[in-house]
């Protein structure tokens, strides 16, 4: 079974064969060491591929995606999105070459491309219409094959498919009957999802552009929690209000900050905060900065780019112990531009938002929202203060 299985090498074969790729007479490639050059954009977890496609589509200003993930295989279809026939035919050589002449999109499409091979695929077809020309290209073992293509309605939209092996369909079942829930495979929930819906699930709250799962709406988030939970506790709570009980998830306060170039991440559901400044529903913003009621020791950075939520990392400063999450897309990344580098401009940028966030919380303690207790004030107007003029470092 394993011959029928895909490889980087398939994807290569009619690119190889055309020995080298010139674009606008500019730029040139050596096929040869094509390979080498896509190993360095490979994932530890090659089912990544999903949040790639995912990026592709924000980047490209797309109006949805659609995962539909099934035993035998999997279909991405992203609308308002578009290559043209060119770009999809040599669709690889855009993570070799120089950034000037492909698109983000593109980049992250083919990254995703990539990877997927590495997911014990037997056939990947992409299906792709930029509203005046379409293009099918499917690959599989005996080679790389291109007709042309219009969907039923003339919409810029991109398609992919991939089909599994025989033998990994077969062991997928038993390893869904043997590790998940059963009725949960049907119903939606997260411990019944596979591969490619869990990851979205996990990374994609952020995601400014709708998402289904399986025809199911991507589930965004809600931001903090209630100040008290249970009847004896709030009951206790209106009476003395000192502060004991106050859950140390709860946010004290949450500032908004308005979205201002192209990318942004999406505001969340609901907010339990008092003074949520700046919170709008369903808007999207560049920037979201909490202080929850614990006022933790250090503050932790939740970096969003196109869409999906990078691995988040703490930071230190003497302001009060914070949560930020943030559109990432003007700070450096790696070159699969998922993990965010840790440099001086980083923490330039995460600086501007800490003083941001002190001078929020200062007009906060003299709004008359209130704060759970005298000596909880006392410490967060002491760490606002400090904050003003503190520089973060990176734990």
């Amino acid at each position: 079974m394993a011959s029928q299985l895909l490889d980087v090498d398939d994807l290569l074969n009619q690119l190889s064969a055309e020995g080298e790729l010139q674009s606008s007479g500019r730029f040139t490639v050596d096929v040869s060491k094509a390979k080498e050059k896509l190993a360095q954009f490979q994932f530890e977890d090659a089912f990544y591929y999903i949040l790639k496609l995912v990026q592709a589509a924000v980047a490209g200003g797309a109006s949805g995606l659609a995962l539909q993930s099934r035993t035998a295989e999997v279909e991405v279809t992203i609308l308002g999105l578009g290559f043209n026939p060119y770009q999809l035919e040599n669709v690889l050589y855009s993570l070799m070459a120089d950034r000037s002449e492909t698109t983000p999109s593109l980049r992250h499409f083919a990254m995703g491309l990539n990877a997927a091979v590495n997911t014990r695929a037997s056939e990947i077809m992409v299906q792709s219409f930029d509203g005046k020309e379409g293009l099918e290209v499917r690959w599989t073992k005996k080679g790389q094959r291109s007709t042309g293509w219009e969907p039923s309605k003339p919409l810029a939209q991109t398609r992919m498919l991939l089909k599994r092996t025989a033998a990994d369909v077969l062991s997928d079942i038993s390893a869904k009957i043997a590790s998940r829930d059963v009725f949960s495979m049907f119903s939606g929930d997260r411990k019944g999802m596979d591969r490619e819906q869990a990851l979205i699930y996990d990374h994609c709250a952020f995601c400014p552009m709708p998402i289904t799962i399986n025809g199911r709406p991507c589930p965004g988030y809600d931001l903090g929690v209630p100040p008290y939970s249970g009847v004896l506790s709030t009951l206790w709570s209106r009476i003395f209000d000192d502060g004991s009980s106050v859950d140390p998830k709860h946010h004290l306060f949450e500032l908004y900050l308005p979205k201002t170039g192209d990318s942004s991440l999406s505001g969340p559901r609901m907010t339990h905060s008092r003074w949520p400044r700046g919170f709008e529903k369903n808007s999207q913003y560049s920037a979201i900065l909490v202080v929850p009621a614990r006022l933790a020791e250090d503050s932790v950075v939740m970096p969003v780019r196109d869409g999906i939520s990078l691995k988040p990392f703490k930071v230190a400063w003497d302001g009060p112990g914070a949560i930020l999450y943030l559109d990432a897309n003007d700070l450096e990344v790696d070159l699969t531009e998922v993990n965010l580098i840790k440099n001086e401009r980083t923490l330039g940028v995460l600086g501007g938002l800490g003083r941001t966030l002190c001078e929020g919380g200062l007009q906060y303690l003299s709004s008359g929202k209130g704060i759970p207790s005298p000596k909880l004030r006392t410490t967060l107007e002491q760490r606002l203060q400090a904050g003003l003029h503190s520089p973060m470092i990176f734990i």
